[in-house]
């Protein structure tokens, strides 16, 4: 599998960057917690080298990293998103490049975390770890992880109603209807599960029971799916397709009983991570 560039356009990324949601602290804290078990920090009492892999526009993952790190180094493939970092960041410890995941600009055996957030699913899976395993001290730790909708409105005197048309949108943007949606699609809605995106080291964890709720409205709904390659791409592909999904979104109005695309609705996300750490003794 080939690394993909699935974000190059600057109204896309601008759209990707109010429209997605945030992962919830406790996604990090578990990570760092992880992490604190056995890296050895520096005399200003944090890690020296993180990097993020997959950093898009940095506000979704590289900025949490860096009140705990010396250094934070954000790569993506893509240009524009890396030029979208660059202008949101927060952090003077931060710094972004346009890199490949499987050819990090790093030294080896420098690097205390590695993380990749709602992007191991598009990598090069055996290049991705074994380029892990250079850049990593032992003791350094894998993390990644994806977030999914659970497809579930919470909030709502309506929200069965709700939640079921939803769920529409989900079997038919993942059929066989849609050529858009590839392998590396099906890899993140079975939840990183496949063998082929484990972690190869012997101490690994696993979690999938995070949950948390998305604030958002309607129109917000709408967004969202649209910053999805492979659903922004089926829905243009046809005017019977643009028709199915103007019909979605005005019995989401209806059931929700509002006039109003911006009224609020709350939808429920699920991220599921995944744990890694590097033997600190190599056994031949």
């Amino acid at each position: 599998m080939l690394s993909y560039r699935r974000y190059d356009d600057p109204v896309q990324i601008s759209e990707y960057v109010v429209s997605r949601p945030r992962y919830p602290q406790k996604v990090f804290d578990m990570i760092l917690e992880y992490t604190k078990q056995q890296a050895i920090p520096c005399k200003s009492g944090k890690f020296p080298l993180a990097v993020d892999v997959g950093c898009g526009p940095g506000l979704m993952s590289t900025s949490f990293l860096a009140p705990h790190f010396d250094k934070v180094l954000g790569i993506d493939i893509s240009e524009a998103q890396i030029a979208e970092a660059n202008a949101n960041k927060e952090y003077d410890n931060i710094e972004y490049k346009v890199a490949h995941a499987e050819s990090m600009p790093v030294e080896d055996k420098s690097v205390t975390l590695v993380q990749v957030a709602t992007a191991l699913h598009w990598l090069d899976h055996e290049k991705f770890y074994r380029e892990c395993d250079r850049v990593l001290v032992a003791g350094g730790v894998i993390a990644a992880f994806s977030h999914y909708p659970d497809i579930q409105v919470i909030d709502h005197p309506n929200k069965d109603h709700l939640t079921r048309i939803l769920r529409e949108i989900q079997v038919k943007i993942t059929s066989n209807e849609n050529p858009e949606y590839l392998l590396p699609n099906k890899y993140a809605a079975e939840y990183y599960k496949d063998p082929c995106l484990q972690i190869p080291y012997p101490d690994t964890q696993r979690y999938d029971d995070i949950f948390f709720p998305f604030h958002t409205t309607i129109a917000g709904i709408h967004r969202y799916y649209m910053t999805i390659t492979c659903v922004r791409k089926f829905i243009s592909s046809n005017e019977d397709r643009k028709r199915w999904w103007k019909d979605i979104f005005d019995r989401i109005m209806e059931a929700y009983r509002t006039d109003n695309s911006e009224s609020p609705l709350t939808i429920q996300f699920k991220v599921y991570l995944l744990l890694g750490r590097k033997p600190k003794i190599i056994l031949e």
